[in-house]
């Protein structure tokens, strides 16, 4: 054991505090009364000076601000502009603090539970948001939104990328919002009672006119695989034997439903690779059951991540053809680690690359068939697909 005095045993508790560590130190710490001496183990009292070492300039700084600083905030704001300054200096655009708001927001986000307007997007030339799909009994279908309007401007204000109109148009709460669009050279603008959307990532049906399905994942959920099974097996029973899976848009969400998606339709094989900071690889792999349905991909400058796990992996094992323009390029992979005070954290801890070993980030994937978007209503990439399972 080594002995410390009570006042410098407190003094390192305070360091220790700051970085959630008091408890572990307490339940190792034995206080004489009668002395005033605390005993610990000579591995705790060198991981208290450790710590004490590590954080000591930081609360010494935290102490001069609350002190002496002429502007006062709270602690809690203190300490979550810390950890978001901590993830930040890694310079990553998709590792991220989350408070407790922020990682609900995510959450949510991520599993479509949200108050919109029932549309998908994206992004027709430098700045330009067209609509993609307007989708069946959504507040946007009932407003006469149509596919193909160009979006100029929600509440008044203008955004020139997928993702700020959608920050804009998505809500917590069930309010208006004013959704200014352009059609036929035409500027109109409509307002819309934003609703609770069906939580579902996975719509399927038969093309009008076609015997040729239809399935859209919006975004892999956490029910994704499952309801993208479910839609397989309608059009199963429904007699259909081709049908056309469109990625276009999706951004991605959890990587073990796109692995999941990719083994439903693939034989026997690898889907896709992983490798952490020490090199470490790691090999995800169909099985030989598979579905004997014809199929067609569609990707566009938005299809990305999780998508593009599915999307390389149809590719590399030459399952079907895919469609449209290259794709976003975002080839690594998130965990995320949750805090007893519902705050979060968003980390990248792999980089993934495609069953051949092709790199994904930064690259993104050439579809198969490279077709560009139509004008307005029209479809090219979705035709295209037709064409080529006919």
């Amino acid at each position: 054991m080594i002995k410390i005095k009570k006042e410098k045993f407190i003094i390192i508790l305070v360091s220790v505090a700051l970085a959630a560590a008091a408890l572990v130190v307490v339940a190792f710490a034995v206080h004489d009364q009668i002395t005033g001496e605390v005993k610990v183990k000579r591995e705790t009292y060198e991981e208290m000076a450790a710590v004490k070492n590590r954080y000591q300039k930081l609360y010494e700084l935290q102490e001069k601000v609350n002190a002496e600083g002429l502007y006062r905030t709270s602690e809690s704001k203190q300490m979550d502009t810390m950890y978001h300054a901590l993830v930040h200096s890694l310079n990553d655009p998709y590792s991220a603090y989350m408070t407790k708001d922020e990682a609900e927001s995510w959450d949510n986000a991520v599993n479509m539970k949200y108050y919109g307007i029932g549309i998908s997007m994206e992004e027709e030339g430098r700045g330009s948001v067209v609509l993609q799909n307007v989708y069946d009994g959504t507040p946007a279908d009932a407003a006469g939104l149509k596919k193909g309007d160009r979006l100029l401007k929600v509440d008044g204000k203008s955004y020139h990328s997928v993702s700020g109109f959608r920050q804009a148009i998505r809500s917590r709460e069930q309010t208006e919002v004013s959704i200014t669009y352009r059609r036929d050279g035409k500027d109109d603008t409509v307002k819309i009672l934003r609703s609770e959307l069906d939580s579902k990532s996975v719509y399927g049906g038969v093309l009008r006119g076609s015997k040729i399905g239809y399935i859209a994942i919006l975004r892999f959920a956490e029910d994704t695989a499952d309801d993208f099974r479910s839609e397989l097996d309608d059009l199963t029973d429904r007699g259909v034997k081709k049908v056309i899976i469109d990625l276009r848009g999706n951004g991605g969400g959890y990587m073990d439903q796109a692995v999941d998606v990719a083994d439903q339709l693939l034989p026997e094989g690898t889907i896709t690779v992983t490798k952490n900071a020490e090199g470490k690889k790691k090999y995800y792999n169909s099985d030989e059951t598979c579905t004997k349905m014809k199929y067609a991909l569609l990707v566009n400058g938005d299809t990305a991540s999780a998508s593009e796990i599915l999307a390389s992996a149809v590719q590399d094992n030459h399952g079907g053809p895919v469609v449209g323009t290259k794709t976003y390029g975002k080839g690594v992979v998130q965990s995320e680690y949750h805090f007893g005070d519902g705050s979060g954290l968003r980390l990248t801890t792999m980089e993934y690359f495609s069953p051949k070993g092709r790199e994904i980030n930064h690259r993104g994937i050439t579809p198969d068939h490279v077709v560009n978007r139509g004008k307005g209503s029209s479809d090219p990439q979705l035709k295209a697909a037709e064409k080529l399972l006919s």
